[in-house]
């Protein structure tokens, strides 16, 4: 079973929504292209749901435009866009088989009945579904509820797959098992799918890209890659990983980064303030590095996370192999890699240029201080 058209771009035109005074999506530009797997992620309340529901035409906009295969859509009725919607509940038809319920829409649009017969045992194979046909929803698991929901989207091969949340009401092993099976369900159909869930872990591990909203807007829209290694915020810096970016108020000066106490934490070429940031991964211990507390430990089994305070007070996480035993309350030496920094203007949030030192200063060594 494959998506009845070519996959559509979804393009977004000045997009606005408010809500009397309130506005909660202030003229959103963005392109979602045709066969890619979008997630849209931010923390609650920042407004995805809302973009999703204008796309869907659950929602009217406020201004702007909305494109779907090149065609505005935002006047038209839900029905009419040629998307389907898989929701956080499942809303299945409890006194309905699992065909009953995925053949649902088809029968309301008097698809013939060898027909789609034909399309909902398609659609069941896809979602592995194809030895449930006759049970009630009563009858299954969380899993395979939500699996019945996305068959009832895909069985009518839409160009555009939409899904809000769809994995929060499951446990932590089945949203895993959830996740490989909607990658691979992309892969087979082909449709464009965009998915919105604050769960970065999911965002990361599904998305060709990823658009991060922050109070309805856009921070960064880039690939999973992009937008893990080259933030484009200090608020997509702090957002994204597990543990996020550590974020230090710093001042450049003579080729160093200082802490407000005057301590100097690394070489760079910046001049001025700006926030520095670096994944508790790139910390490395340094016998010869800047002198930090470890105030606290988070044991996570393959891995420590250590959470460090330096002399101006400001804390820092570092993470510690399994080989690296650390004790809370002792003191140890760090080092932070030139090439691991990231800077971001304090006032705005936007990364500034990133500006490579020489290899030999890429840590900080004793004697190689200012004073």
């Amino acid at each position: 079973m494959t998506a009845t058209n070519a996959p559509a771009a979804i393009g977004l035109h000045g997009l606005r929504k408010s809500y009397g005074a309130t506005e909660v999506l202030p003229a959103l530009e963005a392109e979602l292209r045709g066969g890619e797997f979008t997630v849209i992620l931010g923390p609650s309340g920042c407004g995805k749901s809302t973009l999703l529901n204008c796309i869907a035409g659950l929602e009217r906009l406020s201004a702007g435009r909305i494109t779907i295969a090149g065609r505005e859509v935002q006047e038209a009725e839900p029905k009419d866009r040629g998307i389907a919607m898989v929701f956080q509940n499942y809303a299945l038809y409890p006194h309905m088989s699992v065909a009953g319920n995925i053949g649902y829409a088809l029968k309301v649009a008097r698809v013939p009945r060898a027909e789609r017969e034909a399309r909902i045992a398609a659609a069941a194979r896809i979602v592995d579904l194809g030895d449930y046909l006759h049970r009630r929803p009563s009858e299954l698991s969380g899993g395979q509820r939500q699996r019945v929901a996305i068959a009832r989207a895909v069985v009518r091969e839409p160009q555009v797959l939409l899904y809000d949340e769809p994995l929060s009401n499951l446990d932590a092993k089945l949203r895993q098992d959830m996740r490989m099976e909607l990658a691979g369900l992309h892969r087979r159909i082909g449709a464009t799918s965009v998915f919105v869930t604050h769960d970065q872990v999911e965002a990361m591990t599904l998305a060709d890209r990823i658009m991060v909203l922050n109070r309805g807007r856009i921070e960064q829209f880039a690939t999973p890659q992009e937008i893990y290694h080259a933030p484009a915020t200090a608020f997509v810096a702090g957002f994204i990983g597990a543990p996020a970016m550590t974020l230090l108020d710093v001042a450049g000066e003579g080729g160093w980064l200082r802490l407000s106490d005057g301590t100097v934490l690394a070489r760079h070429r910046h001049q001025g303030a700006a926030l520095l940031g670096i994944r508790p991964e790139q910390v490395l211990a340094d016998p010869a590095g800047v002198p930090a507390r470890v105030i606290y430990r988070e044991d996570l089994g393959a891995h420590s996370v250590l959470t460090l305070q330096l002399g101006d007070g400001s804390r820092l996480q570092m993470a510690a192999g399994p080989g690296r035993p650390v004790a809370a309350s002792s003191d140890i030496r760090i080092a932070l890699p030139a090439g691991a920094l990231h800077l971001f203007d304090p006032l705005t949030g936007r990364a500034f240029a990133r500006h490579p030192v020489p290899s030999d200063a890429m840590k900080v060594q004793d004697d190689a201080i200012p004073s």
